[in-house]
């Protein structure tokens, strides 16, 4: 499906969406299964689609992460993660503990990861405030060209406590206690 896209218009009231509405959307066929969208604050984003290079960093990463996680957590391949009743988006990676919820939500992702190139401006600003205010505890952006990785933790109200840069040849490890014997480093993975 063919869906117009306009920049936000100035000024103007706004009739915004709850992520229940958006699943009805799909549901009825209104919105197809094949589009990429997030509901960010209740207006639909478009989502980039990905390159071949993006793709090749996720397939991996994503592999090293099913090796390494206990059986019985979930490796989630772009799922889609509620923040608030207004928001939700499609992260490349999430690792969370087995439910029978409906939705997966904020409190039950161990780890957050963006595989970000043509979208890192968004995913290191406005997504990550939205996380941190979901209170996502770890939440990883990797660069897709150079394979650096911004990990936010400490979530706020206003934005995450602790920001770091790591190169693509140091250590990661998430801070969820059921994931400590998860390590690895990019540059393993290329």
């Amino acid at each position: 499906m063919n869906v117009m896209v306009t920049p936000k218009a100035d000024d103007l009231s706004r009739r915004l969406f709850t992520v229940e509405d958006a699943f009805r959307m799909v549901e009825t066929g209104i919105i197809g299964p094949d589009e990429r969208l997030e509901l960010i604050e209740g207006e639909f984003v478009r989502v980039n689609s990905k390159n071949n290079f993006h793709q090749s960093v996720q397939n991996r990463l994503t592999k090293a992460l099913i090796r390494a996680v206990p059986d019985d957590l979930a490796v989630g391949i772009e799922p889609t993660l509620k923040l608030d009743d207004f928001t939700f988006v499609e992260p490349d990676i999430v690792l969370y503990r087995y439910s029978e919820a409906p939705r997966l939500t904020a409190d039950r992702a161990m780890l957050v990861i963006e595989i970000s190139d043509s979208s890192l401006g968004f995913d290191l600003g406005p997504k990550a405030r939205l996380m941190a205010q979901a209170g996502v505890t770890d939440y990883w952006v990797i660069n897709a060209q150079s394979l650096e990785v911004t990990i936010h933790r400490e979530p706020r109200a206003d934005g995450y406590g602790s920001i770091r840069r790591l190169g693509r040849g140091e250590t990661l490890s998430p801070i969820h206690p059921d994931l400590t014997a998860v390590a690895l480093r990019l540059a393993d993975l290329v």
